[in-house]
């Protein structure tokens, strides 16, 4: 009664296609959705698993149902081994190998776990002999039938049964190369159309952000022109200096005469000069005048208008 590798079932080919699509789309949805920073994207991939849980739960009932309407088939077994997997109090898990002999036919080999009370541990020892039910067409899921009646409890403790060989150990079919095929499948193709429906936004490059004026307010703007580090010979090219300098920093033109005035006239910190002009705009027009020489540094605003 070895297991051995048969078919994958076409219900578990479309099973493992479905779970690896539901796994690759809430990856990548979840991913996503942290990028582009869609709250309902991660909301729905989270849900999506949880849904798809829901599902196959549903859709396993029927199944169960005639597996539970199975007869179960009675057999006496010999504990070839046995180990707790816990310590604690109360009922531990145990994992058993067991020798199955089924009346009028073959022994064999199978391995189960089930929780044994720490109290009634003792009970069990390689050699003795118990009863197990197992369905017919699953022999691995055995199961040890705690109150036998009197006529299988007379059986084992009548009963000599040989160790099995490791040979005819049975255990479930696995699902084989296919099923991961079709799981792996599932996964890419799950992710590939999450990435698909928003390529635009992910993979498109960004326009950088524009550059803005210093502004003071969302009303106004400022421009500021430094003037030259030189002497003048004269007043008359100072002034044409300052009214050059004036008009780059688009001054008013009403504005200039006075700030020629104020910087040839008032501001007065030696030789040579460096001029800054800031013109400030919003509900009125502000300009600033600050001059620095060799005696220090000084500024002048005139009347806003």
């Amino acid at each position: 009664m070895s297991t051995v590798s048969s078919p994958v079932r076409p219900a578990a080919l479309l099973g493992g296609f479905l779970g690896g699509g539901v796994a690759g789309a809430t990856l990548s949805g979840f991913i996503a959705g942290i990028v582009l920073e869609k709250v309902p994207l991660v909301l729905f991939s989270l849900g999506l698993p949880i849904g798809y849980g829901l599902l196959v739960f549903v859709a396993g009932i029927p199944r169960r149902a005639r597996e539970a309407a199975v007869v179960p088939r009675l057999a006496l077994a010999r504990i070839e081994s046995l180990r707790a997997s816990g310590t604690e109090t109360g009922d531990v898990p145990v994992d058993f190998v067991l020798t199955i002999a089924p009346a009028g036919e073959p022994p064999f080999r199978s391995r189960m776990t089930d929780h044994v009370n720490l109290v009634d541990l003792p009970r069990y020892r390689p050699g003795d002999v118990l009863v197990v039910a197992y369905p017919p067409d699953r022999p691995w899921r055995a199961t040890i039938v705690p109150n036998p009646t009197a006529e299988w409890q007379r059986r084992a403790a009548e009963a000599v049964i040989r160790p099995a060989p490791e040979s005819t150990s049975v255990q479930e079919p696995p699902e084989g190369w296919g099923f991961a095929l079709a799981g792996w499948t599932g996964l890419l193709l799950g992710a590939a159309i999450v990435l698909g429906l928003f390529r635009v936004e992910l993979f498109t490059p960004q326009p950088p952000p524009e550059e803005q004026p210093p502004t003071s307010s969302s009303t106004s703007s400022t421009t500021i022109v430094v003037g030259p580090r030189q002497a003048f010979p004269d007043a008359a090219e100072l002034r044409r200096a300052i009214e050059v300098l004036a008009a780059s920093a688009q001054v008013p033109p009403d504005r200039i005469p006075e700030l020629v005035e104020q910087a040839t006239s008032v501001l007065d910190v030696g030789w040579p000069r460096s001029w800054q002009i800031t013109v400030t705009r919003a509900d009125v027009t502000t300009v600033r005048l600050a001059v620095t020489g060799p005696g220090g540094s000084t500024s002048f605003v005139l009347p806003p208008r």
